[in-house]
């Protein structure tokens, strides 16, 4: 990962988790399903045993155990000067659940604010309502019961209402105060839409992506049906028919994508113009940060009447921290 330059606690470089054994690999680290412990799967990679293998974290574990892949508990863990500290069978997979001790430095609290949009289209209905025209000019909306009033996103907080702006080149007043960043919630009505937004004066292009459809799939293989004629039976008569057969042949291939718009919400169907739900026609909502610079004053909408904004939040939040490399596979060519 990657930041800007700022002042910090924690020196030039820093470290989520180290092991001693580069024959050791990391398989994943994530929070516990059911408590606030860490969980870390690591495994064995060279095929042989590994002894005194060191793994440290970005701060000094106080309690750890062993888990199986449930996470309930089958063992006991060694801790050495806040290391936690464990030994490999070759190609042997091991999972510990483990409590880190609070940072020693304070961080400092995000503060954000949520801008009041002016909504000219209602995109939400609850079941077995009718809409017009709907989040998109079919009457298709997302369904009130799984849209919640506030969706958490990271550090701030979008605050939702049923409908949504769409845009027209609006202009909207940003609030006064040191805030560094702005969130748009947003998605478009009709296929992937590239737009321009102005911070002040500043050009943003950003694509607003589709709010129903797939936001991800592997290749898919095409074929075709074909009939081919087989060679004539060695004792056919002259005037017999030509022997045909029915074969599935390779057609193609649609490559496979991922949309690289960070996800804020998704619904596993949307509502027809009926209020009925599309069973697995998944509905989503997007989260797309601009930075703003000192004392912005206005963000303009785009002239795209196929954008719709359900929310805007800023935030005086510290410089972005992007990844070097995607952290997925983006199965671009």
């Amino acid at each position: 990962f990657q930041t800007g330059k700022h002042a910090g606690p924690l020196g030039k470089t820093f470290s989520l988790l180290r092991i001693s054994r580069r024959s050791v690999r990391v398989l994943a680290l994530k929070k516990a399903e059911e408590s606030d412990e860490v969980v870390v799967r690591v495994v064995e990679t060279s095929g042989k045993s590994a002894a005194d293998v060191r793994l440290t974290f970005a701060a000094p574990v106080v309690e750890a155990h062993e888990v199986d892949g449930q996470e309930r508990r089958i063992g006991s863990a060694t801790i050495d000067d806040g290391a936690l500290i464990t030994e490999f069978t070759p190609y042997q997979i091991r999972s510990f659940a483990l409590r880190l001790s609070p940072p020693k430095g304070n961080t400092k609290r995000v503060e954000s604010q949520a801008i009041a949009l002016t909504a000219d289209r209602t995109v939400v209905t609850r079941d077995g309502a009718k809409s017009a025209p709907g989040f998109d000019d079919h009457g298709r909306n997302l369904p009130a019961g799984m849209l919640p009033p506030s969706i958490r996103y990271g550090p701030i907080a979008f605050q939702t209402n049923g409908g949504a702006v769409v845009a027209h080149g609006q202009q909207i007043a940003l609030p006064r105060g040191k805030f560094t960043r702005l969130y748009l919630l947003a998605a478009s009505a009709d296929g992937d839409q590239k737009a321009t937004f102005r911070i002040d004066e500043r050009a943003v292009d950003i694509t607003i992506e589709d709010w129903s459809g797939k936001i991800g799939q592997w290749d898919t293989r095409l074929w075709k049906t074909a009939e081919v004629q087989l060679p004539p039976r060695p004792d056919a008569p002259p005037n017999a028919p030509p022997r045909m057969r029915s074969e599935t042949q390779f057609a193609g291939l649609t490559p496979g994508f991922i949309k690289r718009a960070p996800l804020a919400w998704f619904a596993s169907h949307r509502h027809d113009a009926e209020g009925k739900n599309e069973a697995y026609q998944y509905s989503y909502l997007f989260a797309y940060t601009l930075d703003l610079p000192p004392n912005a004053q206005r963000l303009t909408f785009p002239d795209n009447d196929k954008i719709r904004v359900l929310a805007i939040t800023v935030s005086n939040e510290g410089p972005q921290i992007r990844p070097l490399q995607p952290l997925y596979d983006t199965l671009e060519r």
